[in-house]
Protein backbone atom coordinates (compact mmCIF):
# COMPACT_ATOMS: atom_id res chain seq x y z
CA UNK A 1 0.00 0.00 0.00
CA UNK A 2 2.79 2.40 0.92
CA UNK A 3 4.58 1.51 -2.34
CA UNK A 4 1.75 3.17 -4.24
CA UNK A 5 2.60 6.43 -2.47
CA UNK A 6 6.28 7.38 -2.31
CA UNK A 7 6.26 9.24 1.00
CA UNK A 8 9.81 10.55 0.78
CA UNK A 9 9.35 11.82 -2.76
CA UNK A 10 6.02 13.50 -1.99
CA UNK A 11 7.37 15.28 1.09
CA UNK A 12 10.75 16.21 -0.41
CA UNK A 13 9.09 17.73 -3.47
CA UNK A 14 6.62 19.66 -1.33
CA UNK A 15 9.23 21.23 0.94
CA UNK A 16 11.52 22.10 -1.94
CA UNK A 17 8.59 23.71 -3.72
CA UNK A 18 7.66 25.70 -0.62
CA UNK A 19 11.02 27.47 -0.90
CA UNK A 20 11.45 28.07 2.82
CA UNK A 21 14.72 29.53 3.99
CA UNK A 22 13.70 28.88 7.61
CA UNK A 23 14.79 32.33 8.76
CA UNK A 24 12.41 32.12 11.70
CA UNK A 25 12.65 35.31 13.73
CA UNK A 26 9.63 35.68 15.98
CA UNK A 27 5.91 35.71 16.65
CA UNK A 28 3.62 38.63 15.86
CA UNK A 29 0.52 39.47 17.92
CA UNK A 30 -2.65 41.32 16.88
CA UNK A 31 -1.07 44.70 17.74
CA UNK A 32 1.88 43.94 15.41
CA UNK A 33 4.31 43.49 18.25
CA UNK A 34 7.13 41.15 17.34
CA UNK A 35 8.29 38.74 20.03
CA UNK A 36 11.67 37.54 18.85
CA UNK A 37 12.75 33.94 19.43
CA UNK A 38 15.61 32.45 21.38
CA UNK A 39 17.23 29.17 20.42
CA UNK A 40 15.24 27.25 23.05
CA UNK A 41 14.83 23.76 21.61
CA UNK A 42 11.26 23.16 22.82
CA UNK A 43 10.06 26.44 21.41
CA UNK A 44 11.76 25.85 18.07
CA UNK A 45 10.36 22.34 17.79
CA UNK A 46 6.84 23.76 17.99
CA UNK A 47 7.66 26.43 15.40
CA UNK A 48 8.90 23.77 12.98
CA UNK A 49 5.66 21.85 13.49
CA UNK A 50 3.51 24.91 12.81
CA UNK A 51 5.38 25.79 9.64
CA UNK A 52 5.62 22.19 8.37
CA UNK A 53 1.98 21.17 8.81
CA UNK A 54 0.53 23.27 5.94
CA UNK A 55 3.23 22.01 3.58
CA UNK A 56 2.48 18.39 4.43
CA UNK A 57 -1.27 18.88 4.08
CA UNK A 58 -0.81 20.48 0.67
CA UNK A 59 1.60 17.72 -0.37
CA UNK A 60 -1.01 15.01 0.11
CA UNK A 61 -3.97 17.03 -1.19
CA UNK A 62 -3.82 15.41 -4.68
CA UNK A 63 -4.06 11.91 -3.21
CA UNK A 64 -7.09 10.06 -1.88
CA UNK A 65 -5.94 9.98 1.72
CA UNK A 66 -7.19 11.18 5.07
CA UNK A 67 -4.84 13.28 7.20
CA UNK A 68 -5.36 13.78 10.92
CA UNK A 69 -3.37 15.85 13.39
CA UNK A 70 -2.90 14.99 17.06
CA UNK A 71 -3.65 17.75 19.56
CA UNK A 72 -2.68 15.85 22.72
CA UNK A 73 0.91 16.54 23.76
CA UNK A 74 1.87 13.01 24.78
CA UNK A 75 0.10 11.08 22.01
CA UNK A 76 1.89 9.75 18.93
CA UNK A 77 2.15 10.62 16.04
CA UNK A 78 1.95 14.27 14.99
CA UNK A 79 0.13 13.29 11.78
CA UNK A 80 -1.70 10.13 10.73
CA UNK A 81 -2.31 9.44 7.05
CA UNK A 82 -4.94 6.82 6.27
CA UNK A 83 -4.77 5.00 2.94
CA UNK A 84 -7.89 3.14 1.90
CA UNK A 85 -9.96 0.81 4.08
CA UNK A 86 -7.96 -2.38 4.56
CA UNK A 87 -5.67 -2.42 7.60
CA UNK A 88 -2.82 -1.88 8.17
CA UNK A 89 -3.63 1.29 6.29
CA UNK A 90 -2.03 4.14 8.24
CA UNK A 91 1.25 6.01 8.02
CA UNK A 92 2.65 7.92 10.97
CA UNK A 93 4.56 11.15 10.44
CA UNK A 94 6.44 12.74 13.34
CA UNK A 95 8.11 16.12 13.04
CA UNK A 96 11.41 16.34 14.88
CA UNK A 97 14.08 19.00 15.25
CA UNK A 98 17.54 19.15 16.75
CA UNK A 99 20.68 21.24 16.60
CA UNK A 100 24.09 20.20 15.36
CA UNK A 101 26.54 19.29 18.08
CA UNK A 102 29.39 19.92 15.62
CA UNK A 103 29.92 19.72 11.87
CA UNK A 104 29.32 15.96 11.79
CA UNK A 105 26.84 15.04 14.53
CA UNK A 106 23.29 15.67 15.73
CA UNK A 107 20.59 13.47 17.21
CA UNK A 108 16.84 13.05 17.55
CA UNK A 109 14.70 11.30 20.11
CA UNK A 110 12.31 8.97 18.33
CA UNK A 111 9.48 8.30 20.75
CA UNK A 112 8.90 6.05 23.72
CA UNK A 113 9.85 2.39 23.75
CA UNK A 114 7.59 1.61 26.75
CA UNK A 115 4.25 2.80 25.33
CA UNK A 116 2.57 1.95 22.02
CA UNK A 117 5.30 -0.41 20.79
CA UNK A 118 4.37 -2.89 23.53
CA UNK A 119 1.18 -4.85 24.21
CA UNK A 120 -1.62 -3.88 24.06
CA UNK A 121 -0.12 -1.48 21.45
CA UNK A 122 -2.60 1.28 22.27
CA UNK A 123 -0.87 3.40 24.93
CA UNK A 124 -0.28 7.05 23.93
CA UNK A 125 -0.98 6.47 20.23
CA UNK A 126 -3.84 7.75 18.08
CA UNK A 127 -4.65 4.35 16.61
CA UNK A 128 -3.39 0.88 17.57
CA UNK A 129 0.23 0.39 16.57
CA UNK A 130 -0.55 -2.55 14.30
CA UNK A 131 -2.76 -0.35 12.11
CA UNK A 132 0.31 1.59 10.98
CA UNK A 133 2.21 0.24 8.00
CA UNK A 134 5.10 2.72 8.32
CA UNK A 135 6.50 5.37 10.66
CA UNK A 136 8.23 8.38 9.10
CA UNK A 137 10.30 11.18 10.59
CA UNK A 138 10.46 14.64 9.05
CA UNK A 139 13.55 15.92 10.81
CA UNK A 140 14.97 19.44 10.88
CA UNK A 141 18.63 19.92 11.77
CA UNK A 142 19.93 23.41 12.43
CA UNK A 143 22.85 25.32 13.88
CA UNK A 144 22.37 27.68 16.80
CA UNK A 145 23.25 31.35 16.53
CA UNK A 146 24.97 32.39 19.77
CA UNK A 147 24.10 35.55 21.69
CA UNK A 148 20.52 35.97 20.47
CA UNK A 149 18.40 37.54 23.23
CA UNK A 150 14.57 37.62 23.07
CA UNK A 151 13.10 41.10 22.61
CA UNK A 152 9.74 42.75 22.03
CA UNK A 153 9.90 44.91 18.89
CA UNK A 154 7.60 45.92 16.05
CA UNK A 155 7.08 44.35 12.65
CA UNK A 156 8.99 47.29 11.18
CA UNK A 157 12.09 46.08 13.01
CA UNK A 158 12.01 42.67 11.34
CA UNK A 159 14.94 43.24 8.99
CA UNK A 160 17.32 43.95 11.84
CA UNK A 161 16.27 40.95 13.92
CA UNK A 162 18.81 38.11 13.96
CA UNK A 163 17.28 34.65 13.58
CA UNK A 164 18.31 32.28 16.40
CA UNK A 165 19.06 29.43 13.98
CA UNK A 166 20.79 28.98 10.62
CA UNK A 167 21.77 26.34 8.06
CA UNK A 168 18.57 24.34 8.39
CA UNK A 169 18.46 21.02 6.57
CA UNK A 170 15.83 18.29 6.43
CA UNK A 171 16.00 14.53 6.67
CA UNK A 172 12.99 12.43 5.69
CA UNK A 173 13.45 8.83 6.77
CA UNK A 174 11.55 5.89 8.20
CA UNK A 175 12.10 5.82 11.95
CA UNK A 176 13.74 2.41 12.08
CA UNK A 177 16.29 3.44 9.46
CA UNK A 178 17.75 6.20 11.64
CA UNK A 179 17.26 4.56 15.05
CA UNK A 180 20.20 3.53 17.21
CA UNK A 181 20.37 0.77 19.81
CA UNK A 182 20.57 3.17 22.76
CA UNK A 183 18.01 5.35 24.56
CA UNK A 184 17.79 9.07 23.92
CA UNK A 185 19.21 11.77 26.16
CA UNK A 186 18.73 11.82 29.92
CA UNK A 187 16.77 9.24 31.85
CA UNK A 188 13.77 9.20 29.51
CA UNK A 189 12.38 6.09 27.84
CA UNK A 190 12.87 7.53 24.37
CA UNK A 191 14.60 5.75 21.53
CA UNK A 192 17.72 7.57 20.40
CA UNK A 193 18.69 8.12 16.79
CA UNK A 194 22.11 7.58 15.33
CA UNK A 195 24.20 10.74 15.55
CA UNK A 196 26.35 10.92 12.46
CA UNK A 197 24.83 13.37 10.00
CA UNK A 198 25.75 11.12 7.09
CA UNK A 199 23.74 8.25 8.63
CA UNK A 200 20.75 10.48 9.30
CA UNK A 201 20.80 11.81 5.74
CA UNK A 202 21.20 8.42 4.14
CA UNK A 203 19.03 6.36 6.49
CA UNK A 204 21.88 4.01 7.35
CA UNK A 205 21.33 3.67 11.09
CA UNK A 206 22.03 0.74 13.39
CA UNK A 207 19.09 -1.41 12.27
CA UNK A 208 19.18 -0.38 8.62
CA UNK A 209 22.54 -2.15 8.36
CA UNK A 210 20.74 -5.45 8.92
CA UNK A 211 19.01 -5.21 5.57
CA UNK A 212 15.39 -6.22 4.94
CA UNK A 213 14.98 -7.66 8.46
CA UNK A 214 16.07 -4.43 10.12
CA UNK A 215 12.56 -3.12 10.79
CA UNK A 216 11.48 -6.34 12.51
CA UNK A 217 14.65 -6.43 14.62
CA UNK A 218 14.21 -2.76 15.55
CA UNK A 219 10.71 -3.38 16.89
CA UNK A 220 11.66 -6.56 18.76
CA UNK A 221 14.77 -4.91 20.22
CA UNK A 222 12.89 -1.98 21.72
CA UNK A 223 9.90 -4.03 22.86
CA UNK A 224 12.21 -6.12 25.01
CA UNK A 225 14.64 -3.39 26.11
CA UNK A 226 14.55 -3.00 29.89
CA UNK A 227 13.79 0.44 31.22
CA UNK A 228 16.37 0.30 34.02
CA UNK A 229 19.57 -1.66 34.69
CA UNK A 230 20.38 -4.46 34.98
CA UNK A 231 19.23 -4.98 31.40
CA UNK A 232 19.07 -8.17 29.38
CA UNK A 233 21.19 -6.36 26.80
CA UNK A 234 22.54 -2.87 26.18
CA UNK A 235 23.34 -2.92 22.46
CA UNK A 236 22.53 -4.75 19.25
CA UNK A 237 25.22 -7.39 19.69
CA UNK A 238 23.91 -8.17 23.16
CA UNK A 239 20.36 -8.38 21.83
CA UNK A 240 21.35 -10.82 19.07
CA UNK A 241 23.07 -13.04 21.63
CA UNK A 242 20.04 -12.85 23.95
CA UNK A 243 17.62 -13.64 21.13
CA UNK A 244 19.65 -16.70 20.10
CA UNK A 245 19.22 -18.02 23.63
CA UNK A 246 15.60 -16.91 23.79
CA UNK A 247 13.91 -17.57 20.42
CA UNK A 248 10.73 -15.62 19.84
Amino acid sequence: MEKELDIRSVLSTAFKGAGYEWQIKGVVDARKRLYTLSNDTKLLSKVFELVAFPVIFEAFAPYEVKIETEQRQTVYPDLTITLGQETPNKIAIDIKSTYRKDDATAGFTLGSYTAYMRPPFTKNIKYPYDEYVAHWVVGFIYSRVPGVIPQVLTVGDLDRVIAPIKDVEMVIQEKWRIASDRPGSGNTTNIGSVRRLTELRQGTGTFARLGPNGKEVFEDYWRNFDRTPPRKYANLDGYLAWRRENPA
